[in-house]
């Protein structure tokens, strides 16, 4: 919230969506509700039964007054220039997008790391091939393209910002600005993060749920890339068939190794998962099993 007051840009109205939180998290946040006023922006205070982020977004972009809207969840932060300088630069475009620095622990880096892999123009195919991409707090948006999009997924709850930004990509011209101009900050207990195995059949489950929703969204679109999205869905069932390699579930990568085939054809990513299962199945006969490497964390 004192990320969003510190902005350059005026006006600003402050829409605030408490999600069902237990710890006094919205007492809190109408007794800020005098700071607002004073900062010259306008509050907007709601509380709501918990129901996830995707719905928790839609509710408050419902409520949203103005033709712009900006995204900002609870953990991460806007620089004061942010709004000013996406506003002045969206011109005729549908949304206008930025890098972000990424914090994860002390490590702190851009996001994407290259300009060259920020969303720009109308670039569906870049999206679902995984070389094109925005975070959900660089976005500045038209209210007229969410009339013409929707909103987000309420049926995900993980990845319903890669549902939004892959059909994102298929309405919206984006306008690129190369700066950081937010931070996202990555820290162990987001959503992201996976901590048990159970988590990870959730996540995953999502996941291809994510791909199938993407592609009865948006099939039917001028711009759609068959190709692209058979990539897109070739190399999340890679990854999805090696959490099974690594927990030793040959049955579970087997199954997801054939649904991947059925969506994507023998694409190279799922060649390459096939010649892992094969050596994951000889280890097994002798009671040994294929590692998850140091370098690729378990979600990844």
């Amino acid at each position: 919230m004192q990320s969003v007051l510190a902005q350059t840009y005026r006006p600003i109205e402050l829409v605030i969506v408490d999600d069902g939180s237990p710890d006094g998290s919205f007492s809190q946040v109408q007794a800020m509700a005098d700071e607002i006023r004073a900062a010259g922006v306008t509050p907007s205070l709601h509380t709501k039964a918990n129901g996830g982020v995707a719905g928790a977004r839609n509710f408050g972009m419902a409520r949203a007054t103005g033709e712009l809207i900006a995204l900002l969840d609870d953990d991460d932060l806007f620089m004061p220039e942010k709004l000013a300088r996406q506003v002045a630069a969206i011109g005729t475009a549908d949304a206008c997008v930025c890098r972000v620095e990424r914090r994860r622990g002390a490590r702190i880096e851009p996001y994407p790391t290259h300009i060259s892999g920020l969303l720009q123009g109308r670039n569906p195919a870049g999206v679902m091939r995984n070389q094109a991409w925005a975070h959900t707090n660089s976005l500045l948006l038209r209210r007229e393209l969410l009339a013409r999009m929707g909103t987000y997924n309420e049926s995900l709850k993980i990845f319903e910002d890669d549902e939004f930004l892959w059909r994102l990509a298929h309405y919206a011209d984006v306008a690129a600005l190369p700066d950081v101009l937010a931070t996202w900050i990555d820290h162990p207990g987001s959503l992201s993060q996976v901590p048990d195995w159970p988590s990870m059949l959730r996540r995953d489950e999502n996941r291809r749920r994510q791909l199938e929703i993407t592609r009865e969204a948006c099939a039917g679109l001028p711009n759609w890339d068959e190709a692209a999205w058979r990539d897109g869905v070739a190399e999340a069932y890679r990854q999805i068939i090696n959490h099974h390699i690594w927990r030793g579930d040959i049955a579970g990568a087997k199954q997801n190794l054939a649904r991947g085939f059925e969506l994507a054809g023998p694409l190279k990513p799922l060649r390459k998962a096939r010649r892992k299962l094969w050596k994951a199945r000889l280890l097994g006969l002798v009671g040994l099993r294929v590692r998850n490497p140091k370098r690729d964390p378990l979600y990844d």
